[in-house]
């Protein structure tokens, strides 16, 4: 009599939590900012949502097996507000990995900007784009582009898949988690189904959003995006929106 199978292992990809420029839309890529008081809220909620053995948790402690975190403080500070919940031996068999690679995509001139000030900048010096620029086709005036980041994003696949093809041959449950910022995951997104991310991808994900990316068919061969696997936990905030 055939095993079984396991469920299909996910990749779930988590941007973090609000910071301060981030709820003003500011381009944030190496400025180091933690969040704001809304975002720890927002994602110890979240985090009380998102793991844990109830029948409605989206992730059972014992499957995840890795989270990849960005080396900046606000998605390290996000990863360790959706483990708070946990009891500490429940947190201790989750290993971390700090991983440059998912780091959030290089804004180099761009970095504390508006998009509206980008566009103003390159109308202003003729730069290719002008009023109509956007990350995906023309980058960023001394960081990255759609190719720069497209080998970052590929690695980071490569490793992920090699740990889920294992599970699958090992009839085994295994969750990995992204905990990462807004560009860099929708290029995951994008990545993860062969997607060019020189061009819009049309993703969206908020702060604090999360995602889920499996395969079709429990086959390693057959990525998708797991349409029903997203969702967001509101908290209230005192004053203006986000």
């Amino acid at each position: 009599m055939a095993m079984p199978k396991s469920r299909t292992p996910r990749l779930i990809i988590v941007r973090h939590g609000q910071t301060e420029w981030s709820k003003t839309g500011q381009y944030t890529s190496r400025t180091d900012i933690p969040l704001t008081d809304y975002g720890v809220k927002q994602m110890r909620s979240t985090g009380r949502v998102l793991i844990g053995y109830g029948s409605t948790n989206l992730i059972k402690p014992a499957e995840l097996k890795l989270i990849i975190c960005s080396p900046r403080k606000r998605a390290l500070q996000t990863k360790d507000l959706l483990l708070e919940s946990l009891p500490e031996s429940q947190k201790l068999s989750i290993k971390t990995e700090i991983d440059e690679d998912v780091r959030e995509w290089e804004y180099g001139d761009y970095e504390g900007l508006l998009t509206e000030e980008i566009k103003e900048r390159r109308t202003k010096n003729n730069l290719p784009g002008g009023e109509n620029w956007t990350i995906w086709p023309y980058g960023c005036e001394n960081g990255e582009n759609a190719e720069d980041v497209t080998k970052r994003v590929d690695r980071l696949i490569e490793k992920i898949r090699k740990i889920h093809k294992r599970a699958m041959d090992n009839n085994e449950f295994c969750d990995i988690m992204v905990v990462a910022h807004g560009h860099i995951l929708r290029c995951l997104a994008a990545r993860w189904v062969g997607r060019p991310i020189n061009k819009n991808p049309q993703f969206m994900l908020d702060a604090g959003g999360v995602g889920v990316l499996s395969y079709q068919h429990h086959n390693i061969n057959e990525p998708a995006i797991y349409l029903t696997g997203a969702f967001l936990v509101p908290v209230d905030e005192e004053g203006e929106g986000l």
